[in-house]
């Protein structure tokens, strides 16, 4: 979707009707011989100039975007936060009807490859909303929740922070946590109910989602240097009182285990709202790509490597536009040539 045709909609809704509370969009793009769909909400105001921030949502299993949008209590976060929103649909049928999983623990490029369709999805997100790429985040629930795992594991680079809810881990389902291998620190904030217990998994490989929750919090803490702060207790409010038990790990990223008392497998009450409030909007993404958004190809450094980049993404929108122009132009180019010479390291 161009630039042109993406605001003649927007503002083609908004003249509707200026009362409406939200602005939903359909999206689609091929990937792998497939067409894959996604519901983009936009909050009041939108503007693809304001690089507003991006979260995906990830749905559970025998479920959908749609679903998921109506039960994760996103969309009222980001008509308030100024947020935009992805709900993307997972790339496996799941049951009757529109209902789909994710392919969250095989990571060989075959169909459905849905670690590769969502790294090229917020490409699109941001070539054709304008959101920023550095204020990326992605949360999940259930199969949702260890797809944002896996996929983080592949494509540090793309997001800023994962809130995984649920989620169980890959080597209950015969993957290798070696197959997880994110390039820097990921700021990561893990949920669960008290009351899962229940086993998943596949074959000899299965075991309580107690156990696997622990475990995907020590890969978290080992990958992120972490060392134990505190474990608080709070009692909050959504719609009902429920004590909430965070043990906080500080170290190269932050970790956050949090376990709601008397809850069963479910997107937490309140998740969304916490999630953004207290986590994601306080995250620094740690990727070079922000660090040092000239170094297109990732080699470290912003060089002539670089430059013949960007001469390939002349007049795109996108990748290489950094000065926000729209476009990449010939101010790109300058705005490259002063960034000439190493990245940065993480944290400078």
């Amino acid at each position: 979707m161009s630039w042109s045709r993406l605001l003649a909609l927007v503002f083609c809704l908004a003249a509707t009707s200026h009362a409406a509370a939200r602005t939903d969009i359909t999206a689609t793009m091929e990937h792998g011989g497939v067409t894959r769909s996604w519901i983009v909400h936009l909050p009041p105001g939108f503007s693809p100039q304001q690089r507003h921030p991006l979260v995906l949502a990830l749905h559970p299993s025998f479920s959908s975007g749609a679903s998921f949008q109506a039960s994760s209590g996103w969309d009222a976060v980001a008509d308030l936060r100024g947020l935009v929103i992805a709900y993307p649909d997972g790339g496996n049928a799941a049951g009757s009807g529109s209902t789909f999983s994710w392919n969250s623990w095989e990571f060989d490029g075959q169909a459905p490859d849905d670690a590769g369709f969502l790294s090229a999805m917020i490409d699109r997100m941001h070539a054709d909303f304008g959101t920023d790429p550095c204020r990326a985040y992605m949360t999940g629930f259930s199969n949702g929740a260890m797809m944002t795992s896996s996929f983080v594991g592949l494509h540090a680079d793309k997001v800023a922070a994962i809130a995984p809810v649920s989620g169980g881990w890959i080597t209950a389902y015969g993957g290798l946590e070696s197959e997880l291998d994110p390039a820097g620190p990921v700021p990561v904030w893990i949920w669960r109910g008290s009351n899962e217990n229940f086993t998943t998994g596949i074959g000899a490989a299965a075991r309580p989602r107690s156990q696997q929750d622990l475990e995907q919090r020590d890969f978290w803490v080992r990958h992120n240097d972490a060392s134990l702060v505190a474990t608080s207790s709070e009692q909050l409010n959504y719609g009902f009182t429920r004590t909430y038990v965070t043990t906080t790990f500080a170290g190269d990223a932050p970790v956050w285990f949090t376990e709601v008392q008397g809850t069963g497998h479910l997107y937490q009450p309140g998740a969304a709202d916490l999630i953004w409030n207290r986590f994601f909007a306080s995250i620094d993404s740690p990727s070079t790509a922000c660090r040092c958004p000239g170094d297109l190809d990732g080699s470290g450094s912003v060089d002539a490597g670089d430059i013949g980049s960007m001469l390939l993404l002349f007049g795109q929108s996108g990748t290489g536009d950094l000065d926000a122009s729209g476009t990449v132009d010939a101010g790109d180019v300058g705005a490259l040539l002063l960034e000439f010479g190493p990245c940065p390291p993480a944290g400078a």
